[in-house]
């Protein structure tokens, strides 16, 4: 018998197995590699593509009016260097005057309350002019103004060693006039060093108000999500040779000093702190392997006779990026204001808000919702606003933010689509008022806001970068950025355990389906998930800024619904293949492939069948005649013989005892004429054992005798999980198996019940032989002696077909006799 597969191991229940071992395999493939971060990052950029910007409302035909989105400061303002600002003034670089005159142009208001908040130049001033009386007007502007900030430029590579000490020095003059960050916690080794640097003129550092770096992180597609809000300016302290070193080599980690060695690869790596003697030979095996030696001339003959390895004694400064530091100047807050968690936070406390009218600072307030107003332009609805008691910036390890990107690249002409407004150089540079105030205007309309100053025009500067919403001008994303960090629109991930609690359910929950209902279907729930799934971390992207995986889960349903799939497949042929074995023994190949298509119930079931049993007459005296091994051979020829009969009218075998032979038609596969083919294997019996008859010696031939009967049985696999047979139980099972023996009485080979008769009456010649009353029966039962079949269920009941004579296949002792 063949093993039967346990329960554990049905689709049903091993399925939900599979799900689970799909959402722990997805896990896994996340902790210790870059590919499913690698996919959803690009799935963060369909997101803001997906993000409802603009809400359009149709006040007449052909006029709209457009709603921008509540989620971007009304104080950023960007002024390009455009086209037409090229138009007016020629070829860039301008002469700095021109950008004294911007300056100037902001400045001379007769209203300083209505004065920008800052004045953001996303222009390098690294070079000396040619003349110099233009970077002393500049200079001269900067200082007039008191509000413009100026960037900075971190690069990995070190700068050239004839100008490394000037750019030190400039970056000094920025730290003590403006100062840095200095209240960082966390492991601030992580944050990428960057050994060059290239900051503005000392006399431009002295006069600006501020300053940041211009940097942007680049992801593994080469496009910009991030910002490193808190960037690491390194400066080499000192160098010693490895030997030089010991545990009481000084290093100040309050001035965020410490140790490296760069390898082969140009890779930084930073010394374990404390500076111990374990530490010391764990560092000289690492640089041995991995180091390049220093080689010198000790006695300047021209030639190398010692080698050393190189550690650095560097000193980290923390520079904030050009967003944090405008953002802060906004808030009226200084960088010692702010608490910085390396992979967790920058945490602002108490931002305030500019009043112009008062002149005062108060508290700092969000727009939850615009006001709106009627086409008259009355007030409809008050705008709601939410105050800010504290603004905490979520930021990783590197001191990066992600950008909320509130959209494509503005365009520089009033007709375009503008995320951020964007007004042309030319219009301000244009229009300088004079040195007298009396002569100033009261206002340029741009009062409280940070002015952001910047190219504009294609092919003006290396300065467009590729961002989620494609090429974008380096000073729109620093406003992105800034606008990420006013309006406290910080993209966050939902905590871990729910992203994990969201895959394993989503896995689960398909597992369950499929393994339940049709593949179609199942394909269909289960692209229905991810569907759903999509617009789901679509809305919670849009409406509260928090980024929910949509990789990981859409991943683990499409896996488990293939691997489930997969495994039913496997497991349905595996129970075929069970059928194949099982059945083949007792049915046709024909009807096996059928059983395939239709398997039979565990279990009984009640089906109309007909049921056959024949038995060899007088097989003790034959048995006495012959050896017991001569016995077998012969029945075994014999019940071959009668077993292909059998199978060849597609009836099921259901056991030999001793020489008797138990077969049945209509299950497992439903047969409709299941008494007719009983009859017609029957007959076909008969002229099969007559051919065997006439090849054996009289002493060896076999008579048989076989009873069938039709009606309502109890059919299935029935016995232990252990060992079952496919069998038949019931009165009409036991009616047959005593027509069988009734042949002896009658001297005939073939007795049907008048119930199996009823069922062919049409189709065979028979005659009625008595109405008995058999073990088991209460109500007497007519019976049939079988005598042939007819070709032509049409023809008269006296012209049965001649198949050969059934009294002699029966032997000399048969009775039967035609009609």
């Amino acid at each position: 018998m063949v093993k039967r597969r346990s329960r554990f191991f049905e689709t049903r229940y091993f399925g939900l197995a599979i799900g689970l071992l799909i959402a722990a395999l997805i896990t896994l493939v996340g902790a210790s590699t870059p590919i499913l971060e690698r996919l959803e990052t690009r799935m963060l950029d369909a997101h803001f593509n997906l993000k409802q910007l603009t809400r359009g409302t149709s006040r007449q035909e052909g006029v709209t009016e457009v709603q921008r989105n509540a989620d971007i400061s009304s104080d950023i303002l960007l002024v390009g260097v455009d086209f037409r600002t090229l138009s007016t003034y020629g070829n860039w670089p301008f002469p700095r005057y021109r950008h004294a005159d911007l300056i100037n142009s902001f400045s001379r208001i007769s209203n300083q309350n209505a004065r920008e908040r800052a004045l953001l130049l996303d222009i390098f001033f690294v070079e000396r002019a040619d003349n110099a009386y233009n970077d002393a007007l500049l200079r001269e502007a900067m200082e007039n103004s008191g509000r413009v900030y100026l960037q900075t430029s971190l690069e990995r590579t070190p700068p050239p060693s004839a100008s490394a000490q000037e750019m030190a020095e400039r970056h000094r003059v920025l730290y003590e006039t403006h100062g840095e960050i200095t209240n960082v916690t966390g492991d601030w080794t992580t944050i990428p060093y960057n050994l060059g640097k290239q900051p503005p003129l000392k006399p431009f550092g002295r006069a600006a108000a501020g300053y940041g770096h211009a940097n942007f992180y680049d992801d593994f597609d080469e496009t910009f999500r991030r910002v490193p809000l808190v960037a690491k300016s390194t400066e080499s302290v000192a160098r010693y040779r490895l030997e030089e070193l010991t545990p009481d080599t000084e290093l100040d980690r309050a001035q965020f000093q410490r140790f490296a060695w760069f390898d082969r690869e140009g890779r930084e790596h930073t010394v374990d702190h404390p500076l111990t003697e374990e530490v010391l030979v764990d560092l000289r095996r690492q640089m041995e392997a991995e180091a390049p030696p220093r080689l010198e001339d000790t006695d300047n003959d021209g030639e190398p006779d010692t080698s050393s390895y190189v550690v650095h004694k560097f000193e980290d400064h923390f520079v904030p990026a050009t967003s944090l530091t405008l953002a802060l100047d906004y808030f009226n807050k200084d960088y010692s204001d702010i608490e910085v968690v390396l992979g967790e936070h920058i945490k602002i406390p108490e931002p305030q808000q500019f009043d112009a009218d008062t002149g005062e600072w108060g508290p700092y307030e969000v727009t939850r919702r615009p006001p709106e107003y009627d086409e008259d332009g009355n007030l409809v609805q008050e705008a709601r606003y939410r105050r800010l008691d504290e603004i905490t910036i979520p930021i990783d390890e590197t001191g990066s933010m992600l950008i909320n990107y509130m959209g494509p690249r503005s365009s520089s002409s009033r007709d375009g689509y503008q995320t951020f407004p964007v007004r042309p150089y030319s219009g301000y540079a244009s229009r300088v008022p004079g040195m007298d105030p009396e002569s100033w205007p009261s206002t340029r309309a741009v009062e409280n806001k940070i002015v952001m100053v910047g190219a504009f025009a294609q092919g003006m500067a290396a300065d467009e970068k590729t961002t989620p919403y494609g090429l974008m001008y380096g000073v729109e994303m620093h406003a992105n950025a800034l606008n990420t960090i006013l309006m406290d629109n910080f993209l966050r991930d939902v905590p871990v355990w729910l992203d994990l609690l969201v895959l394993f359910l989503l896995a689960l929950v398909t597992a369950f389906m499929t393994a339940r209902l049709s593949t179609i279907w199942s394909l269909v729930a289960s692209l229905f998930l991810v569907i759903v799934l999509f617009f789901v971390s679509t809305i919670v992207f849009d409406e509260l800024a928090i980024i929910l995986n949509f990789t990981s889960p859409a991943i683990g349903i499409m896996l488990t619904f293939l691997t489930v799939v997969a495994y039913r497949v496997m497991t349905e042929e595996r129970d075929k293949r069970i059928i194949r074995e099982m059945f083949g023994k007792y049915v046709s190949p024909k009807v096996v492939d059928q059983i395939l298509d239709h398997p039979p119930e565990l279990g009984g079931v009640d089906k109309e069948l007909s049921v056959l049993f024949s038995d060899i007459r007088g097989f003790t005296t034959l048995s006495e005649s012959m050896m017991p091994q001569e016995l077998v051979n012969h029945l075994n020829l014999y019940l071959t013989a009668m077993s292909d009969v059998i199978l060849e009218s597609e009836g099921t075998l259901d056991k030999y005892v001793g020489d008797e032979i138990m077969c049945f038609w209509g299950a497992p596969v439903p047969q409709a004429d299941h008494a007719l083919r009983a009859c017609k294997s029957a007959v076909r019996q008969l002229e099969v054992l007559k051919e065997l008859n006439a090849s054996w010696p009289e002493e060896k031939q076999i008579n048989i005798g076989i009873g069938i009967n039709s009606g309502v049985m109890t059919v299935g696999n029935m016995g232990s999980q252990g060992r079952m047979n496919y069998t038949l139980m019931g009165d009409n099972v036991n009616l047959g198996a005593r027509l069988e023996g009734t042949n002896k009485m009658y001297g005939t080979n073939i007795i049907i019940s008048e119930y199996t008769y009823g069922l062919v009456k049409d189709h065979v010649v028979a005659r009625e032989l008595d109405n008995i009353r058999v073990k088991g029966k209460n109500r007497p039962v007519l019976i049939y002696e079988l005598i042939d079949v007819r070709t032509d269920p049409d023809a008269d009941t006296g012209s049965p077909r001649s198949t050969g004579d059934a009294g002699e296949a029966g032997g000399p002792n048969s009775a039967a006799t035609s009609e």
